[in-house]
């Protein structure tokens, strides 16, 4: 098998996060300090959260609370802050779970929701969102990465933007976590969300949420938390006042020997290596007639290669990949409905090839030489 659906979750994972994990069930799954507020130095909680700080440059290891995920990240992010009554700017490019709770809010009549537009490779500039930005503006919410083109955006640049109205800014770091750098100090990003089943090599079921310091949104849950029983009301500081419920201890241990593998190898490594297998599949496909590509030359991860063969609906082009040749990819929409007229797929969105750190060359010519054996199947008139 020939695995090109990184963008996903990524695979295969790590050895060091194999045996993290397997060594996690040898004994009892609890700590006493239950949500890394004590500093032991075998509190695996906190030491996940030390290295976190450290990749994303974060000053306080505890303002980083630990979720299921990106998904429940942003809805914290997003239910949480105070947006009612007012607008929030998205772009064209984010992920339904940006989408979905910022339209069930409008649905509700509890906001309005402005699109920014993209180019045909899936960035956006960032004077576009100065543009769409009102006087009732609350939030802008921008994914960092495109998942279905790669595409890169300026963060730094869009956080004055969003700053300077005296707006919350809020990333969706879902692709960009571990495979392009991410700056929360200097880019002066409010909140920040993100997976660890993608770039930062951890299990499914674990992520989080950065909330700089100052901002309190509304807790997503409240309950159990393992210490300070005594109180009827969800304790207050971080990160507990976020944490309620079973902590996924073996996903906090998966995502902490994850991130230990990305900084001992080097986040400068691990790009240069995908960045010379992107240029190889621009540099056998880029000229290819029957092939049309979506992703960016610039502005760019490296990690997806997006396509479409000419004459063939994304889903047939994934089934002769993985039925002929055992090389798996996604197709279709990518949870990024939004993008479709942009890039001029509508209504079967795209084939996403997108690898990782541990794809190989051979693979990656295997993987050129099926496309273009596809192209040569006759199409249907």
């Amino acid at each position: 098998m020939i695995y090109l659906n990184n963008a996903a979750t990524s695979f295969p994972k790590p050895k060091e996060v194999q045996d993290a994990v397997m060594a996690s069930f040898s004994g009892p799954l609890v700590h006493a300090s239950r949500t890394g507020l004590e500093r032991e130095d075998d509190d695996i909680v906190y030491l996940c959260r030390t290295r976190l700080a450290d990749l994303f440059n974060i000053e306080d290891p505890l303002q980083i609370v630990f979720t299921s995920g990106s998904t429940e990240a942003l809805n914290l992010a997003i239910k949480g802050l105070p947006l009612e009554g007012g607008n929030v700017v998205i772009t064209a490019i984010e992920h339904n779970s940006v989408i979905r709770p910022l339209k069930t809010l409008e649905k509700e009549g509890k906001i309005t929701v402005t699109v920014v537009e993209c180019d045909r490779n899936g960035y956006v500039y960032p004077e576009q969102i100065a543009e769409a930005i009102r006087d009732d503006t609350r939030a802008v919410v921008v994914n960092h990465c495109s998942n279905v083109t790669g595409a890169v955006l300026n963060i730094a640049e869009i956080s004055k933007i969003a700053h300077s109205a005296g707006a919350y800014f809020i990333v969706d770091a879902s692709q960009s976590a571990g495979a392009i750098p991410i700056d929360c100090k200097n880019w002066d990003i409010d909140l920040l969300a993100f997976t660890g089943h993608k770039s930062l090599f951890g299990i499914q079921g674990i992520g989080g949420l950065y909330i700089k310091k100052g901002i309190e949104p509304k807790p997503l849950k409240v309950g159990g938390t393992g210490i300070l029983s005594e109180l009827l009301l969800q304790p207050e500081g971080m990160p507990i006042h976020y944490e309620a419920g079973t902590p996924n201890t073996p996903g906090i241990i998966s995502l902490y020997a994850g991130v230990q593998f990305l900084l001992q190898t080097g986040l400068d490594k691990i790009i240069e290596h995908k960045k010379k297998l992107y240029q190889i599949l621009f540099d056998e496909l880029g000229d290819n007639p029957d092939i049309e590509i979506y992703s960016p030359t610039e502005h760019t991860s490296y990690s997806n290669f997006c396509f479409n063969v000419k004459g063939m609906v994304p889903e047939e082009v994934g089934y002769v990949l993985e039925a002929s040749f055992d090389i798996w990819v996604r197709t279709g929409l990518h949870c990024a409905p939004l993008l479709l007229p942009y890039l001029g797929v509508e209504p079967w969105g795209t084939v996403r090839a997108s690898h990782s750190y541990f794809t190989t060359e051979e693979e990656i010519y295997k993987f050129i030489d099926a496309v273009r054996k596809i192209t040569l199947i006759p199409k249907r008139k």
